[in-house]
């Protein structure tokens, strides 16, 4: 379903609040920079909102939870190590854009070939829970889901990539 595409646009909205962030701290002396970053914030807001609504038309699978961790830290933790870092990097010389974007490269290419869609700041803002789950045969998988759950719960889900869940509504 995450095919790379996909993957991308995620990668992306996972750091809007830093495009945002960009969007602010250039409006006054790049004008066209602020605008950029607003422009992939909103696109990419989009297409993970095109990519959420396609996940949910999948015919889905059940899940039964057994073992369960909350993993909402992670994201946070994703937060903490890339996004505010970058909020203090200023655009004042060319070879401080180039830094950024090669650094900004570095990290889409592991977040696409590691897919982490799952850690992502915007699908926290949404309301969803990650969760890291094992099925009774001890099998795990990640989980994202916008209802509490515990052992026991029978689950609905769309499988997003490489057990990666996404919790269909009803």
């Amino acid at each position: 379903m995450a095919n790379i595409f996909a993957r991308f646009i995620l990668f992306l909205s996972s750091y809007i609040p830093l495009w945002v962030i960009f969007s602010l701290v250039t409006w006054h002396d790049r004008r066209s920079f602020s605008i950029t970053f607003m422009v992939i914030a909103v696109l990419s807001l989009i297409g993970t909102m095109i990519f959420l609504r396609a996940a949910q038309s999948l015919a889905g699978i059940n899940l039964a939870v057994g073992v369960i961790r909350r993993k909402d830290s992670e994201t946070m933790s994703y937060i903490a190590s890339y996004i505010i870092p970058f909020a203090a990097t200023p655009f004042d010389k060319p070879e401080q854009v180039v830094a950024l974007i090669v650094f900004l490269v570095v990290l889409c290419t592991v977040y696409i070939n590691s897919v982490m869609i799952h850690i992502n700041p915007l699908l926290s803002l949404m309301g969803y829970n990650l969760y890291e789950i094992e099925d009774a045969d001890g099998n795990p998988y990640f989980l994202m889901a916008k209802r509490s759950l515990r052992r026991g719960d029978a689950v609905r889900a769309s499988d997003l990539a490489n057990n990666i869940f996404l919790e269909k509504r009803l």
